[in-house]
């Protein structure tokens, strides 16, 4: 991840301060700095057509920062989630979802503080295909 290219992008609008971003820095070493998960789609739509995949994925909200290890993965998902409980407050979170060797291990990150408070493993089955990145290299090689 260019660290030039997030702090000038982030020092060009004052706002920034309030969002939650998805860093995205793709094998091509095109970046992506998402202040709306609805962006993400842009991200997936950019891989496929260019046949790359993510190579740095962070969230960050000021200077809290969450580095996700992405390396030898097969798919990347994230996706917005809540959980809520009677009587509580609901929590709002980002999901992200590394595919390797066929186990799709998930973290929640509680936004906007970016803190990590469930990790499990999921089948694929439970994912939302728009919300995968898959990586093509490693798709090919599959293939052959």
């Amino acid at each position: 991840m260019d660290s030039q290219k997030w702090a000038e992008f982030y020092r060009s609008d004052k706002s920034n301060t309030g969002f939650v971003f998805i860093k995205v820095m793709t094998t091509d070493g095109e970046h992506f700095f998402l202040r709306k998960y609805e962006e993400w789609k842009d991200v997936k739509k950019y891989c496929e057509e260019n046949s790359v995949f993510v190579q740095d994925l962070h969230l960050q909200f000021r200077t809290n920062q969450a580095i996700i290890d992405v390396e030898g993965a097969d798919a990347l998902y994230v996706v917005r989630s809540v959980l809520g409980a009677v009587g509580q407050e609901t929590r709002h979170y980002l999901t992200i979802g590394v595919l390797s060797d066929g186990k799709m291990m998930k973290v929640m990150y509680a936004v906007p503080e970016l803190i990590r408070e469930k990790e499990y493993e999921d089948s694929l089955d439970n994912c939302f295909e728009e919300a995968l990145i898959y990586n093509e290299e490693k798709k090919a090689f599959r293939e052959e």
